[in-house]
């Protein structure tokens, strides 16, 4: 990944949708793959576009060999930023980038991965089933997540999601990362009833090692006072005396 003080005008260009004067900059030999913003933190202009949802200017930059796996940006590159987007454009955009190349486990940015961006929302299932086909792994850690069923766990609403990336993909139920430890631990910090019973059921151990910002399910639970999870959890084996986090137990 480089930077250039000329890689503003492409980015520019590529932010507005301003597809004849990307042709125009292009004919100068500009770097396609250039970093905007402070060290780069802006990204690259496939990235920009990707992020906004212009699908024919990533069409354009992709014909002229930008690069969809370049580094850059707050969400890493234009896979996983086109992801955290719920719209029909911005499927198809991750679609082209990936016949095109992109690979669907890039680790890096706050999500740490495509999967884990596409997971977070409920719309996004088809997104979400096309990273899955097209290869990407489930049980990957990275990001504040961890792994794609803590991101998908972590929004209300996403059980079809779950779902499919356990019973169709092998997703670990009791995968351990994250700032929450476990799927089940996010889900029941959030309150998420459905979802706590829904991961239960695929074998979620309500008593899985400590690990995450609460230690426990049940601690996470009855922190933030979900009184129906916490019964939930303790009619499954839940240890009320289980030792973690700062506040020692779940009491």
């Amino acid at each position: 990944m480089t930077f250039s003080s000329n890689a503003s005008l492409l980015y520019d260009a590529a932010s507005k949708n301003r597809l004849d004067e990307i042709e125009e900059l292009v004919t100068t030999g500009i770097d396609l793959n250039a970093s905007t913003g402070n060290d780069g933190d802006e990204g690259t202009a496939l990235y920009t576009a990707s992020s906004k949802g212009h699908l024919e200017t990533v069409k354009l930059l992709l014909s002229h060999g930008a690069d969809p796996n370049a580094l850059g940006g707050r969400f890493g590159n234009a896979l996983q930023v086109a992801s955290i987007h719920n719209t029909p454009t911005h499927t198809e955009i991750a679609k082209l980038l990936i016949s095109h190349g992109a690979d669907v486990d890039a680790q890096g940015g706050s999500f740490g991965n495509a999967l884990q961006a596409a997971a977070t929302t409920p719309t996004n299932k088809e997104l979400v089933r096309i990273l899955l086909e097209h290869g990407a792994d489930p049980n990957t850690s990275h990001g504040m997540f961890g792994h794609a069923l803590q991101a998908a766990a972590d929004g209300e609403g996403n059980d079809d999601i779950i779902e499919l990336l356990i019973d169709h993909y092998g997703a670990d139920v009791n995968l351990i990362g994250g700032t929450y430890g476990t799927a089940l631990q996010v889900a029941s910090e959030a309150g998420f009833e459905s979802t706590v019973l829904l991961l239960l059921s695929r074998g979620a151990e309500p008593n899985a090692p400590v690990a995450g910002f609460h230690g426990t399910a049940l601690q996470a639970a009855a922190y933030r006072g979900f009184r129906r999870v916490v019964e939930i959890l303790l009619e499954h084996g839940a240890d009320v005396d289980n030792q973690g986090s700062a506040s020692g137990n779940a009491i």
